[in-house]
């Protein structure tokens, strides 16, 4: 926050802060009904309505930027993708060269001359970040985060293919829970021989890629790490919103109420996902500020979600019930 030290300039500078805020809103309110159209598969639709969301607000994050790359590559608009993956890496530095490459979403662009442009800024971007990385374990990290988005980027198509509750379902996350259970070995021998490295020696990258693993391992995993994580956190090496994300889940798993409400679940009767237990709920936001998170509202945007306060404390009490007879029959 700014601290306005002239009087006579507060009246204005409030209305520039009012017109941000509602600008602020104007975007979450097109990017959500744009991913939505990308839910029902409006591909031209959508990419329409994120084009007036950048116009509302410019300088849009990095996420928002490559989500409307996919989304006009899979409407056959090479133009609109490659306007926006420039974007993410000429102004946003993106280099993460792997994630592209792998992407089945920009599969419809990849013949285009330009693919070999991007990459070659990508990869400028990505030697100059890199630098003065540990080159050694930067790999062997690189390696843990592509086998452990692989098969988790398939999780969707496939439950959509097959059904959740399928046997195919079921053999596929016997595949990622092996991923886990080798990448959790990996990411332990870094962890007990070094402690939590420096994000100069790994990059951002790298800490993420030590965060997923640990945030997928068991609660006697994520307890034994927890002094760690927090010093990480408290020293920069990662960053609060993934914090808050591993703090929601550990607790969660303790059976108590997770406190930023980044963590959802499907339901089984209606296949929609919901806000599993959340501790103060009126004042979620004021927390999620602090960890650097978005507002409630904008990250349900993702599912086409409403965040009604007044309507999840009525059902609060039902999903904390059903959610501590699921725990009781998984400890059986």
């Amino acid at each position: 926050m700014k601290n306005y030290l002239l009087i006579c300039c507060f009246a204005i500078l409030s209305v520039s802060n009012l017109q941000a805020q509602t600008n602020t809103k104007s975007y979450s309110e097109l990017i959500r009904a744009g991913w939505k159209l990308c839910l029902d598969k409006d591909f031209t639709g959508a990419a329409k309505i994120y084009e007036q969301a950048f116009k509302v607000n410019p300088k849009a994050p990095l996420n928002d930027r490559y989500n409307a790359a996919c989304i006009n590559s899979l409407a056959n608009n090479s133009d609109g993708a490659y306007t926006h993956l420039f974007v993410a890496a000429n102004e946003l530095n993106w280099y993460d060269i792997n994630h592209l490459k792998n992407d089945e979403d920009l599969i419809n662009i990849r013949t285009d001359k330009r693919w070999n442009q991007l990459i070659t800024v990508m990869q400028k971007n990505k030697s100059s970040i890199e630098k003065h990385f540990d080159k050694k374990l930067v790999a062997v990290l690189d390696k843990i985060y592509f086998d452990d988005q692989s098969t988790r980027s398939q999780i969707r198509p496939k439950e959509e293919k097959y059904g959740r509750d399928s046997k195919e379902m079921s053999a596929f996350w016997q595949v990622i829970l092996k991923n886990d259970s080798i990448n959790l070995v990996k990411v332990s021998n870094i962890l007990d021989a070094q402690g939590w490295p420096s994000k100069k020696k790994i990059g951002a990258r790298g800490t993420s890629t030590l965060f997923l693993v640990i945030q997928h391992s068991n609660l006697k995993t994520q307890t034994k790490y927890l002094p760690l994580i927090t010093n990480a956190v408290n020293s920069g090496n990662l960053p609060k919103r993934q914090y808050a994300m591993f703090y929601d889940r550990l607790v969660l798993g303790q059976g108590k109420r997770q406190v930023y409400g980044t963590q959802l679940a499907m339901s089984s009767e209606s296949k929609d996902p919901y806000v599993l237990p959340l501790e103060d709920p009126k004042n979620v936001d004021k927390r999620r500020a602090k960890m650097g998170l978005n507002s409630m509202q904008e990250n349900l945007n993702r599912w086409d979600l409403t965040w009604d306060v007044g309507a999840y404390l009525k059902i609060l009490p039902k999903i904390e019930a059903r959610e501590k007879a699921l725990n009781e029959k998984n400890n059986k």
